[in-house]
């Protein structure tokens, strides 16, 4: 069925049909999987009885997601398959609000991005709650921004990055940000890190001394996720500016925001120096970015190129990021499935 949903998936591009059934596939592999690299810790955080939870603390959104679940007696593999198709739901309303192309879309998604996200599951859920603030930006709804920052608080709850995401405000404007300005500002930002990164480092140690030295940045990482945010910059602003002076181009503004996000996360870089966990923003709008990288490569130019250049985007990121460490991730998702055992 997988294959066969592949295959069909690039003969009917545009089908939202093939689209939900392979939305409907990935929630049995994600609801149904029993091991993955982070499948143990949560099933040890939803072990905690009711009375020992505390939802009014740090990332207590989380917490109360268990609260509730477990108050009407849902398992962790129950709790597990409800979390999974409300994410993968949310994440469906996103792509069939912007994608020509719900098909390959998804496919993509599937394959390239999906295999990490199920791992990620704070950072997923997360991520879904924050693009329910970005359809509204998009769309240009009436106080889109303010709807934008609700849904992003929200998410921040589930997991603390997320708040990283109201850098993303500056970007809702109707020009284009100047990647000069931000360019300067980011090494700026970096040389005031790099002077000050012992006393930076105590004062996270201070905060969250485990979290702080678990994801604590070695040089050559911090070179390849640098490395990977420029190219991804340069990539996504190529086929966002595919003819970009054509006038019926009706979602030229939400092209805008959306090369604009991406020349805002520049600003990880820095970041990156202290914590490369950050990444995990990057991976997470390069699922926004395929929505409309997609829709640029297949019906705005018909040349080659773009698909080819579309091609070695999706696999520099399953080579970068996916198949390194996947027998924790993609072969889990398919063969250790209580469905299928």
């Amino acid at each position: 069925m997988v294959v066969l949903l592949t295959v069909f998936s690039f003969f009917f591009k545009k089908s939202g049909i093939i689209s939900t059934l392979l939305f409907v596939l990935m929630w049995v592999l994600f609801g149904w999987n029993y091991w993955n690299a982070d499948y143990g810790m949560y099933n040890d955080m939803y072990g905690d009885s009711v009375s020992e939870i505390i939802f009014f603390e740090y990332e207590g959104g989380y917490e109360f997601l268990i609260f509730c679940c477990k108050s009407i007696g849902l398992n962790f593999h129950q709790f597990h398959a409800l979390i999974a198709a409300i994410v993968l739901l949310l994440v469906f309303r996103f792509f069939h609000s912007f994608s020509y192309l719900p098909a390959l879309l998804t496919v993509c998604f599937f394959w390239i991005f999906f295999p990490l996200q199920f791992v990620l599951f704070r950072n997923f859920i997360a991520f879904s709650i924050m693009l329910q603030g970005l359809i509204s930006v998009l769309r240009n709804e009436k106080y889109s921004n303010e709807k934008y920052v609700f849904f992003v608080l929200l998410a921040s709850t589930i997991h603390i990055s997320s708040l990283f995401y109201l850098v993303f405000l500056f970007a809702f404007g109707k020009t284009e940000v100047k990647i000069k300005t931000i360019s300067l500002w980011a090494i700026v930002l970096l040389i005031v890190l790099f002077i000050n990164h012992d006393f930076i480092f105590s004062t996270l140690t201070l905060v969250h001394e485990k979290k702080a030295l678990f994801y604590r940045t070695s040089l050559p990482l911090f070179l390849a996720y640098s490395f990977t945010q420029i190219l991804n910059l340069y990539v996504v602003n190529y086929f966002l500016k595919l003819d970009s002076n054509s006038g019926d181009d009706e979602n030229s503004r939400a092209n805008i925001v959306v090369l604009n996000i991406n020349i805002l996360m520049l600003f990880l870089i820095p970041v990156y120096y202290e914590m490369a966990v950050f990444v995990r923003i990057l991976l997470n709008f390069s699922i926004v970015n395929i929505v409309f990288i997609t829709n640029k490569s297949f019906m705005v130019d018909h040349t080659i190129f773009p698909k080819i250049l579309l091609l070695l985007y999706l696999l520099f990121w399953f080579f970068g990021f996916i198949f390194f460490v996947r027998e924790t991730t993609i072969i889990p998702l398919f063969f250790n499935n209580l469905l299928f055992s």
